[in-house]
C-alpha cells in the first residue's frame, strides 16, 4: 500500500473512507481525485443527514417548511447517486484490476456508458 496523505478539509467520515479505501485499493492518480470527491460527498451526506434530523423533529404541516424538508431529501438523493457512481468508477479503476463482470442489467457500470451510447447511435443510423 502506498501512503497518500489525507486531503485537507475532510470530516470524520471522509477521512475514514479515504484511509480504508486506500488500504484495499491501488488507485491511479486520476482515481485518487475521484476518491477525494467521493469522500467530500460522504461528509456532505453526513451534514445533510444532520439537517434532516434537526428538521424532522420540528416538522409542521405548513407548505414552506415542507418545501425546505423535501429540498433536503432531494439533495440527499442526488448526492447519494453521485457517490454511488464515483465509487463504481473508482472500483473499476483499481490498478491491476481484471475485467469487470457484466451486471445483470446488461452493462458493466459507468465506464461502459460511452460504448453503449455509440452502439445505439450506430443502430439508429442503420
Amino acid at each position: 500500500m502506498i501512503f497518500v496523505e489525507v486531503p485537507p478539509g475532510l470530516g470524520d467520515r471522509g477521512q475514514r473512507m479515504w484511509e480504508e479505501s486506500l488500504a484495499i485499493w491501488s488507485l491511479t492518480p486520476a482515481h485518487l481525485v475521484l476518491l477525494e470527491e467521493a469522500c467530500r460527498i460522504a461528509d456532505r451526506l453526513d451534514l445533510l443527514d444532520s439537517m434532516l434530523r434537526a428538521q424532522s423533529v420540528e416538522v409542521k404541516p405548513d407548505g414552506a417548511q415542507f418545501a425546505d424538508f423535501s429540498g433536503l431529501l432531494a439533495e440527499t438523493r442526488q448526492q447519494s447517486g453521485a457517490l454511488k457512481l464515483l465509487l463504481t468508477e473508482i472500483r473499476q479503476g483499481q490498478v491491476g484490476a481484471g475485467p469487470v463482470k457484466e451486471e445483470a442489467a446488461g452493462g458493466v457500470g459507468v465506464s461502459d456508458l460511452t460504448k453503449r451510447i455509440a452502439d445505439r447511435r450506430r443502430q439508429a443510423e442503420g
